[in-house]
């Protein structure tokens, strides 16, 4: 195991594409901090716009762009040994079908934490340029909902892992991470809609929606209570599903 993960964080550390998709999250929020500066300056004070430190880092992990930047990289490096038939020569090496899928999938965990810690900082920053650090405290309260929103980002990008190793084509499953995440929203929302009477709210329970009740600061305890047991949920279920999908796949 200690060697599947030194050969599966070397491969990240020298992944172009990691650093390529982590620079255009981070592009993303400029673009969007500076869009909304353009717009609004002429009409109210910055302090108004929503663009401080704390709001502009709060909405980092928030607004979908995160998503859809892990929802590329995550099948560019998970199928890329796939793509290329690396993972027949570590089979034959006598690795284990559950260490190999653990061993990327930690890897995977890894460059998720690393890119959404590293999108809030740069939101932070970037906030603090436009209109200073804002009014918010950094307190344990948003500590939490910063937790809970990486707990969120990491249940999703399990999800993805899960869609690359049972797809195991790049550009099928980037198209799968993209697409998916809307169709959901759609259809549940849809669904929401029929059952309304009911008082049934499936989207509540998608990731995406979860995501969105976490971008402001007065989340309640019971909704962070709610995001990491559902993310969690989303864990168990898409890793295992996913090796069940795939340990007597041959290669």
């Amino acid at each position: 195991m200690a060697k599947l993960l030194h050969f599966e964080f070397h491969k990240l550390i020298r992944q172009k594409s990691f650093y390529i998709c982590l620079a255009v999250a981070v592009a993303m929020l400029v673009v969007s901090t500076c869009t909304t500066y353009l717009i609004n300056k002429d009409v109210m004070d910055t302090a108004e716009m929503g663009i401080d430190a704390m709001n502009v880092m709060i909405g980092s992990a928030s607004g979908g762009v995160l998503s859809m930047v892990i929802g590329v990289f995550i099948p560019l490096f998970a199928c890329e040994d796939y793509v290329s038939g690396t993972i027949r020569n570590i089979v034959t090496r006598g690795y284990s079908r559950l260490g190999i899928f653990s061993a990327k999938l930690i890897a995977v965990m890894l460059a998720t934490t690393v890119m959404t810690i590293a999108c809030m900082a740069a939101g932070y920053l970037i906030g603090l340029i436009f209109s200073g650090s804002g009014v918010e405290p950094f307190d344990a309260n948003t500590v939490n909902i910063l937790l809970c929103q990486l707990a969120v980002m990491l249940a999703e990008g399990a999800l993805f892992y899960a869609i690359s190793t049972v797809l195991q084509k790049t550009g099928g499953s980037i198209a799968v991470c993209l697409v998916l995440p809307m169709v959901l929203t759609i259809v549940l929302t849809l669904t929401d809609t029929a059952l309304a009477e009911k008082d049934i709210s499936l989207s509540a329970y998608w990731l995406e929606r979860i995501s969105g009740t976490l971008s402001s600061f007065d989340v309640k305890s019971a909704d962070m209570k709610k995001a990491l047991l559902t993310a969690l949920g989303y864990f168990v279920v898409t890793s295992a599903g996913s090796f069940l999908a795939v340990m007597k796949r041959e290669y």
